[in-house]
């Protein structure tokens, strides 16, 4: 039988293996790994990704053909293929789903036309006479260059081109190809003033502080050996750490190699990107998912054409397309915002130092508050360990004072004690932040005759009250409905509104503080594009007073003005069903304690709570990162929990709640017969109904597997399901498994 081209290929679905098809013969020399192909799949076509061509003479019978080639070249390089192998093994994520999700939008495709047989003049003046449209299409395509159809519709000036161009393809004379949109050099964000044309050598400008020389030092040995090492940059807030990550850039770029910057957020990177553009100039660029897909797609080609040498970007841009990598750097690495909670659920911190000791980078992980998984590799040597206790400006860290609000008569949200210490800020001229992690008006609505209270629809939660429209919204699924003016259940007009959300605050601002300017920075008010940079900068101005924000403000942002912060709430962390409450609340609170006085104003911060005796509030006020790992660590290893074990978290999903329960127990069974095979102890807790039962009418039940190494832990977990799969999904059971999960709702 005759050898034949086939692929392997890719496809974004939940399934565990690459399909196969056969290569046309007309896209035999184009063809590559690391492209894109559109493939039929059942009745639909779909996108899938290259990931193996050979030649075969074995079956062909039943074998379907690639339709068309999606890309011009590779979007994905050969590093980066086999880091997406990494991720499908480690976090138990389908392998399309994985190449898709790190690859760029695909460019938009046009047919272009072309003559397939170029006709004399004879011929042509005969067909002016039956068709001229179709004469002026063909003396169009005699130039020899293909043409897209609104090029040829312009220059003929007829409606009717389609018809004709169709006529000319039966007839044979004219043939068409589908072709990727050119696209322009994307524009980015540029601070006023400009940038300089190249690298600024003059980086010795600021003189480094003696632990931010040490840090320097130490990191620039391993980036100059080529070393793969982690190092952990310890700093607390205002400490100096971004001199030294721009400073470790720099020694990376100088022995040509490139540099991914990581931040949590995408509303933080334009300030990162003006301090990148002013040190390394035009050869840097943002790579987010805020970008259009022009933008993100011209990006990509121009790193893998080595037009750009540092990247900074959010979550995604640890894919960032670089084949010479020096250093990449994770800020506030031990934000939650880098865990993707879909599948492929990866963490890019971990992927980045996958990355990094692949391609001999080096990886700095910052924080004022790192992960205790991080710090405990640190102390254990697996990373290295650098700190910089002291704030670079000499200034002290903020005086932080506890509000025990259960002395409080007043209901208000805000205590007397805050009250005065705003007006006292308002009188020395400067700006106060207010911090309350959760969005809306009030936490719900209930009727005070008869004690309803509005769930939504689809989820198993209460609804949230918004001021705008005065609607009750589910923040799960989106589903809303009007307030209530009078109860639904027995048509009482005693309509309480419980809790407060930052809309609340927000009002209750205006009419305490008349006179002076308020903004919210949360999810809701920042929906627009580009409003989120310009609120920023309006409150980084001095143009806003008083900025009231949910956790999207604690992270990374310098605002020199700020002399007050007032936490309306510690108690909205503390209280989750998740072993990392503690941690987390830790970690927002001394981040958000860390925007005040970071310029010339001494700073104080303010922090509410019904729970004063919380064991993480006094190593906040005290700013003590190392006490509060101490006591937190030794609860983690009496419960074995991280960073003294793996964890996989199996969520069980289902449209009924029985089916959901019985898969969810029929896995715990089968884990558990089957534990002997797993080295080490194996832990099943649950399974049981997952904090947040049912989202957008789905029911979910989870377990948890500890372990001793999350890599065997997570291959058993998917062992057990490949046994379970196909008997769970005949009744209407979906599995999700969640490698060292960071959410636990």
């Amino acid at each position: 039988m005759k050898e034949v081209l086939k692929t392997e290929v890719a496809v974004p679905l939940p399934i565990d293996t690459t399909l196969t098809y056969l290569v046309p013969e007309e896209f035999k020399d184009t063809i590559q790994v690391g492209m894109r192909v559109t493939i039929p799949v059942r009745r639909k076509v779909v996108t899938g990704m290259v990931w193996r061509l050979y030649r075969d003479a074995g079956k062909q019978r039943g074998l379907k053909a690639i339709r068309q080639i999606a890309d011009d070249s590779p979007v994905l390089n050969k590093e980066l293929m086999e880091l997406a192998a990494w991720i499908s093994e480690y976090y138990v994520a389908p392998i399309g789903e994985v190449t898709a999700i790190m690859s760029p939008p695909r460019p938009e495709l046009k047919r272009v036309y072309r003559l397939k047989a170029c006709p004399g003049d004879l011929e042509i003046e005969i067909m002016r006479t039956t068709h001229p449209t179709r004469a002026e299409i063909i003396e169009l395509l005699r130039e020899g260059k293909p043409l897209g159809m609104d090029t040829i519709k312009r220059k003929v000036g007829s409606k009717s081109v389609a018809e004709h161009l169709e006529a000319l393809e039966k007839e044979g004379q004219v043939v068409h190809e589908v072709v990727a949109r050119k696209r322009r050099k994307p524009r980015q964000h540029v601070p006023e003033g400009g940038v300089a044309a190249g690298r600024d050598a003059s980086n010795e400008r600021f003189e480094l502080t003696p632990h931010q020389q040490a840090a320097f030092d130490g990191i620039r040995s391993a980036i100059d050996a080529k070393q793969s090492r982690n190092f952990l940059l310890l700093g607390v807030t205002g400490s100096g750490k971004t001199e030294v990550y721009l400073r470790c850039i720099d020694q990376a770029l100088k022995s040509g190699r490139k540099a991914i910057y990581l931040v949590p957020e995408i509303a933080l990177t334009p300030q990162i990107m003006e301090r990148v553009r002013e040190r390394f100039g035009e050869r840097s660029a943002l790579l987010h998912s805020g970008l259009s897909n022009a933008q993100r797609f011209a990006t990509w080609r121009m790193i893998m054409a080595g037009d750009i040498d540092v990247v900074v970007g959010a979550r995604s841009a640890v894919f960032a397309p670089f084949k010479d990598l020096g250093v990449i750097v994770v800020d506030e690495e031990h934000d939650t915002s880098y865990k993707q909670q879909d599948s492929p659920r990866y963490n890019a911190r971990d992927v980045a130092m996958v990355r990094a000791k692949r391609a001999g980078a080096v990886v700095i992980l910052g924080s004022a508050t790192p992960a205790l998984e991080s710090y405990h590799n640190a102390l254990s040597g697996k990373y290295g360990l650098f700190e910089l206790p002291e704030r670079i400006s000499g200034g002290d860290l903020p005086e932080v004072r506890v509000v025990d609000m259960r002395l409080c008569e007043d209901p208000a949200p805000i205590s007397e004690e805050a009250e005065r210490a705003i007006a006292d800020s308002i009188e020395r001229q400067e700006q106060v932040l207010l911090f309350l992690n959760r969005r809306g008006f009030s936490n719900y609505v209930q009727c005070r005759d008869c004690g309803l209270v509005p769930r939504c629809k689809n989820c198993h939660v209460t609804l949230t009250y918004h001021l705008g429209g005065k609607q009750l919204k589910c923040h799960y699924c989106g589903y809303a409905e009007r307030g209530w003016e009078q109860c639904p259940g027995c048509g009482g007009t005693h309509v309480e509104y419980v809790g407060s959300g930052t809309q609340k605050i927000e009002d209750y601002i205006a009419e305490k503080f008349p006179g002076t300017s308020c903004a919210r920075f949360d999810r809701d008010a920042t929906r627009k594009k580009g409003s989120a940079e310009d609120l920023l900068t309006d409150f980084s101005s001095g143009l806003v007073r008083f900025l009231v924000g949910t956790q999207m403000v604690a992270k990374g942002h310098d605002f020199r003005r700020v002399g007050l912060v007032v936490v309306v709430s510690a108690d909205v962390s503390m209280n989750l069903p998740d072993f990392r409450s503690g941690e987390r609340t830790f970690q927002i609170l001394t981040q958000v304690a860390g925007r005040a006085g970071r310029g010339d104003i001494p700073g104080r911060v303010m922090i509410q709570t019904f729970n004063p005796d919380h064991h993480s509030l006094s190593h906040v006020a005290n700013h003590d990162f190392k006490g509060f790992y101490g006591e937190e660590v030794g609860f983690r290893e009496e419960l074995r929990y991280p960073p003294f074990a793996g964890l996989v978290r199996v969520v069980v999903e289902a449209r009924r709640e029985a089916a959901a329960k019985g898969a969810a127990k029929q896995f715990a069974g089968l884990a558990m017969h089957h534990s002997k095979n797993l080295k080490g102890n194996l832990d099943i807790i649950g399974p049981s109904r997952a904090p947040i039962s049912r989202i957008r009418n789905v029911y979910r039940w989870h377990l948890l597997l500890k372990g001793e190494r999350t890599p065997s832990l997570s291959q058993f977990a998917k062992t057990c399901l490949s046994k379970l799969r196909m008997k769970a999904l005949d009744e209407g059971a979906r599995f999700a498994i969640d490698v060292d999960p960071q959410v636990m709702m």
